[in-house]
């Protein structure tokens, strides 16, 4: 009984050290723009004394699709996109966007050359949506929002028709062979449930209606990013397809409408 409670020790103290050793072990900081990660060659982003993400601001600005410029002289940054127009100022809490003057709680810094700025007051300068999971060190910045007039008509995915104005992601894929097409819903894109009844009409135009329900009340059944979504196969008898629902761990959830050849039995 006396060996069995110390190797109930041992392995509780082991379980311990390795909680804390993984904790110690900083990730290193993300940016994605519209789902996709923003790679750095050079300098690197950084949390400043502030606690706010700085980033190099010509990268920054490319993602936006914005132009900037260097004033070396006043020391300051010009961001501009359509009738838009951000500056900010080294050292300097203060700023200006579109002639009036405004006030943040950091500063944009100028490091070995280059400019960094507080990528949360550049991208919402620019209408953009920022977020921050602390958990894995990502900002995440989606320009995707609905503009107020919709897009009108239709594009043809994979002989799906697609209606322009979905924040559904809609893209031919073959997935070597396996796939025809992807349809990914987006929990940090605007309007989740629009996605899903946009995906549900898509799904109608080749599947049952049954399928398409159950498709449906699986991929509702995720609601936070956090929650993991298993790996799920849908077969639809009208279609003679399989409806695949890749695992999730993530915001996205990605729908594939299977090539007619795939079989399950080649899993």
């Amino acid at each position: 009984m006396k060996k069995v409670a110390l190797v109930l020790v041992i392995v509780s103290v082991f379980i311990m050290l390795l909680s804390v050793a993984t904790a110690a072990i900083e990730l290193p900081l993300r940016v994605e723009v519209n789902g996709e990660r923003v790679y750095f060659p050079d300098e690197q982003p950084f949390i400043d004394s502030n606690g706010r993400t700085q980033v190099p601001a010509r990268f920054i600005a490319e993602k936006l699709g914005a132009n900037v410029t260097w004033d070396g002289k006043e020391k300051k940054a010009v961001f501009e996109k359509g009738s838009k127009k951000l500056v900010l100022y080294i050292g300097k809490a203060e700023y200006e966007l579109n002639g009036e003057q405004k006030k943040m709680d950091t500063a944009a810094l100028l490091i070995s050359g280059r400019t960094f700025v507080p990528a949360r007051y550049v991208a919402e300068a620019f209408d953009a949506k920022v977020s921050w999971d602390p958990d894995i060190r990502t900002v995440y910045i989606n320009t995707n929002s609905k503009p107020s007039g919709k897009k009108e008509g239709t594009e043809i995915v994979a002989g799906f028709e697609v209606p322009l104005d979905t924040n559904l992601l809609a893209v031919e894929t073959t997935w070597g062979g396996k796939t025809e097409a992807c349809f990914e819903i987006n929990l940090l894109r605007a309007d989740v449930e629009g996605q899903i009844e946009d995906l549900r009409q898509i799904l109608l135009q080749k599947c049952d209606s049954s399928t398409v329900d159950e498709v449906i009340a699986y991929v509702s059944q995720k609601k936070e990013r956090k929650y993991y979504l298993p790996s799920k196969y849908i077969y639809d008898n009208k279609s003679k397809r399989y409806i695949w629902i890749k695992e999730s761990f993530m915001e996205d959830i990605n729908v594939f409408y299977c090539s007619a050849s795939y079989k399950r039995s080649e899993e």
